[in-house]
């Protein structure tokens, strides 16, 4: 697998997916204070005492990731205006096995458009046609019932519900998986 270019630019009806950077920082920044009370409890990076700094050492982080071919983290942003709308990530990317994990977040005021759903279908399709991956997972807590209607809506198959799969802030949760595979895409002609 080749390191795809950091201007790599992905679009779709009504988006935009371009690698996060430094630059992103500022309009991520007032999208996550935004959608605060939406992310608590949603997401395992949520915490409350994060600083902007926090942000841009994770930006940092993510910009190495990608170089080293392990994390593909992307800004959602408005086609017209470039506003910040959210992220879509490809984590922990496994080169033996040929798989991922995939995380999105949209920010509170942009829900219910199908930028949440668009983006995950454009991503994972990325994933596996572009990267050669053989399988992206999706997964969330089991109480988040927006993102599980955003991994059906996107096309994603469901394979199950894993109990007490995610802790964080000494808290267990159960956790919804779905998938996808180049035969998702290749069935449905995208």
């Amino acid at each position: 697998m080749k390191t795809p270019s950091p201007d790599l630019r992905l679009s779709s009806a009504g988006l935009v997916l371009v690698p996060l950077h430094a630059g992103h920082l500022d309009g991520m920044w007032a999208a996550m204070a935004e959608s605060a009370d939406q992310l608590r409890g949603t997401m395992t990076w949520w915490r409350d005492e994060q600083t902007k700094a926090d942000m841009a050492a994770w930006t940092s982080f993510c910009e190495s990731g990608w170089q080293s071919g392990t994390l593909y983290a992307f800004s959602i942003l408005d086609p017209d205006d470039g506003r910040y709308l959210g992220a879509c990530s490809l984590e922990g990317v496994d080169r033996t096995t040929l798989s991922t994990n995939l995380s999105y977040w949209v920010r509170s005021s942009c829900t219910g458009r199908g930028i949440a759903s668009g983006a995950t279908r454009l991503l994972a399709r990325w994933g596996c046609v572009e990267l050669g991956l053989a399988r992206v997972e999706v997964t969330m807590v089991a109480a988040n019932a927006a993102s599980i209607a955003t991994a059906r809506k996107s096309g994603a198959t469901f394979e199950g519900r894993l109990r007490n799969k995610a802790r964080w802030a000494e808290k267990s949760y159960d956790m919804m998986v779905f998938s996808f595979v180049p035969d998702d895409f290749a069935a449905a002609g995208d």
